[in-house]
């Protein structure tokens, strides 16, 4: 593990005004609460209890608290607290060409946080881009296609090691990672790398070797198995909920495919909801909030109609839990594309309350939240006019080492 910026733990959504006020409000302390601070045992104990935006505060307090809070036995006890911890911003990169984010929080109220570079030049002297955001962690590759696994509240990453070289068809179009990770089960996360191999192939082409790297053990192992490459067409947009990835067939097969990683690999499909004409959401996509796995369907035609569906019973079947009109909220205030659809919600969360769910919105240039419950919009950012297709990565704080 390395800490971005030369051994730096400072972290990369960090508010230097929030930091600079923590820090003041110590120093008017009165003297008793001094000496309480002064024990680093019982600072621990009240340390472990305080929500993660404020951990991430109070290491700007002093060099001793950011030692504190940063070092490996807190952060290890940290993980071990299953806490809701909710989203509070979005990683944007607007430019494909650049590795430098903008951070994005929901609260409307805070500036943007521009010029992130997760991986710097380093051993392979290339910049980093984001691949998948995972519940606090993110997976990044360089253009040297070296991957790492990055913790963005402390500015560390590890660099994973090389898969197997198996016997893989160069040219195939499947080689994809994507990432397992949930703090509340467990500190460790796993990599699963999907590949084409050549020594097995179905009707649709070559079949499907699978490696699954894991932070407890440091290797990666080999699946015996192998998996129709027919089933793996969006992979890549992969979501990790409830042990298992999960992905959108690209095909006229209604289906969501679940990869189950916890004990051996297995692949199953579900059917995806249909409208109540009976007729199949072709505009569909998945999200994960929080332990919960969604998926949003558009409503056919020209509507801006939709249905958000929540995976229950043992992830067995789709139950709906909001239905979003936003024809009437956006087109008061905003024109909407006749092509503006599932591709347009960045990003949906479940709060700890009802009202604290919303989700995330690109439309025009602006990025919007919508509130289901109170259906209020806010304004979070403006893209600007004529701004193309705008990469987007969520990030919940975590406090697992990598």
């Amino acid at each position: 593990m390395k800490a971005i910026g030369g051994g730096s733990s400072e972290s990369v959504t960090g508010d230097d005004d929030d930091g600079r006020a923590s820090k003041k409000a110590f120093n008017k302390l009165p003297s008793s609460m001094h000496k309480v601070m002064s024990n680093d045992d019982l600072l621990i104990e009240i340390l472990l209890l305080l929500p993660l935006v404020s951990l991430n505060l109070f290491k700007r307090v002093s060099k001793h608290w950011l030692s504190l809070i940063t070092s490996p036995s807190f952060m290890i006890r940290r993980t071990q607290i299953s806490a809701f911890v909710p989203a509070s911003g979005l990683f944007t990169l607007q430019e494909a060409w650049s590795s430098s984010y903008n951070f994005l929080s929901f609260d409307s109220r805070k500036k943007v946080k521009r010029s992130i570079v997760f991986i710097p030049d380093l051993e392979t002297g290339t910049k980093s881009k984001i691949k998948q955001s995972c519940n606090g962690l993110l997976l990044c590759r360089d253009y040297n296609n070296h991957y790492y696994i990055c913790n963005p509240l402390f500015s560390m990453f590890k660099i994973l090691p090389p898969i197997h070289p198996l016997n893989s068809i160069p040219s195939s179009c499947f080689n994809d990672f994507r990432m397992a990770f949930d703090p509340t089960k467990s500190p460790h996360y796993k990599v699963v790398h999907v590949g084409g191999a050549q020594d097995a192939a179905d009707v649709y082409g070559p079949s499907i070797k699978i490696q699954t790297y894991s932070s407890e053990t440091g290797v990666w192992t080999v699946s015996d198995d192998h998996f129709p490459s027919s089933s793996f067409f969006g992979f890549w947009n992969g979501i990790y909920s409830n042990g298992a990835i999960h992905w959108i067939s690209h095909s006229n097969d209604p289906f969501h495919f679940k990869l189950e990683i916890v004990d051996r690999l297995v692949l199953t499909n579900i059917p995806t909801p249909q409208t109540l004409e009976g007729e199949v959401n072709d505009d569909r996509k998945l999200f994960g909030s929080y332990g919960s796995l969604l998926l949003l369907c558009k409503a056919p035609y020209r509507s801006r109609k939709f249905n958000i569906y929540e995976m229950k019973n043992g992830c067995s079947e789709w139950l709906i839990k909001y239905f979003v009109n936003l024809d009437n909220m956006l087109r008061r205030t905003w024109k909407l594309p006749e092509d503006w659809g599932c591709n347009n919600i960045w990003s949906i969360f479940f709060g700890e309350r009802e009202e604290d769910s919303f989700m995330v919105i690109e439309l025009s240039g602006k990025v919007l939240q919508y509130k289901f419950v109170t259906k209020t919009v806010t304004k979070l950012l403006d893209l600007g006019e004529g701004v193309g297709r705008c990469e987007h990565h969520d990030f919940v704080a975590s406090f697992v080492q990598v």
